[in-house]
């Protein structure tokens, strides 16, 4: 298994933000974790890669291909990031240096964690600026963040946390802020990435119709606990919850 969490809480101070979070994500598996803003998603990702917040803790037990990450020292955790697992988040802007080339950027990711040279670090990341069908890429190497738009930015996001062949790659909410057909794009540039590579991926989003389109199954969360879980199928058109049945009425999607 790639990802197995046991039993995760989140605390801050007294109060419990995440509660009793059990799942597990097969290699090449592809599951969602859905629920409202505030449901508990993105801290449930931050503990996996263990950036929580300054004053938040977290408990219990997050295993990535059988190694225990919780508790582990931030120099395991930072060599650990970028190779075995990496993340993407909603805002690109917040994952890019404004002041280095994208070409570089992605480069350094690919040289951290190899013995690559930095001739090759260079080529490879043009390749991959390639794979996610950024056009022009030698030239669009050059450039930097803010002269790129939402979509190009996040593909330069989504090659880099692809660069060394993670087992695991988080989406926190990566199409949020596009536009539709782009956001369609970047999907399957995720699809195709993590298909390639066999790595599984933990899809974060509110949005059921792309829930729908990209994971196996799904987690659905609820003021910090997981209220329900199944194949995508089955939880979209059957869902056992009421909160399910909600989420369910106010989208575009109907159960069954």
């Amino acid at each position: 298994m790639t990802l197995e969490v046991s039993e995760l809480a989140v605390h801050a101070g007294s109060r419990p933000l995440v509660r009793d979070v059990s799942f597990a994500v097969g290699r090449g598996e592809r599951v969602g974790l859905i629920g409202e803003s505030g449901s508990g998603k993105s801290l449930t990702a931050s503990a996996v890669m263990g950036l929580l917040p300054d004053g938040l803790r977290a408990s219990g037990s997050v295993k990535l291909t059988g190694t225990e990450l919780l508790g582990a020292s931030e120099r395991e955790l930072s060599r650990r990031r970028g190779r075995d697992l990496a993340m993407v988040f909603q805002e690109p802007m917040t994952a890019l240096n404004p002041l280095m080339r994208v070409g570089r950027q992605v480069a350094e990711s690919i040289r951290l964690h190899s013995d690559t040279s930095r001739r090759t670090a260079r080529q490879d990341a043009v390749a991959l600026l390639d794979a996610v069908k950024l056009p022009d890429p030698d030239q669009l190497a050059r450039a930097y963040p803010h002269q790129l738009s939402g979509g190009q930015r996040q593909r330069v996001v989504l090659a880099i946390a692809l660069a060394n062949d993670p087992a695991l790659l988080i989406c926190d909410e990566p199409t949020t802020a596009l536009d539709v057909t782009v956001q369609a794009q970047v999907l399957d540039l995720i699809l195709a990435g993590v298909a390639e590579r066999e790595t599984a991926l933990l899809f974060i989003t509110h949005d059921l119709a792309v829930v729908a389109k990209v994971c196996e199954r799904v987690l659905v969360m609820h003021e910090g606990r997981i209220v329900e879980h199944g194949s995508t199928s089955d939880v979209l058109t059957r869902p056992s919850h009421d909160y399910t049945k909600k989420l369910l009425a106010a989208s575009d999607l109907e159960a069954a």
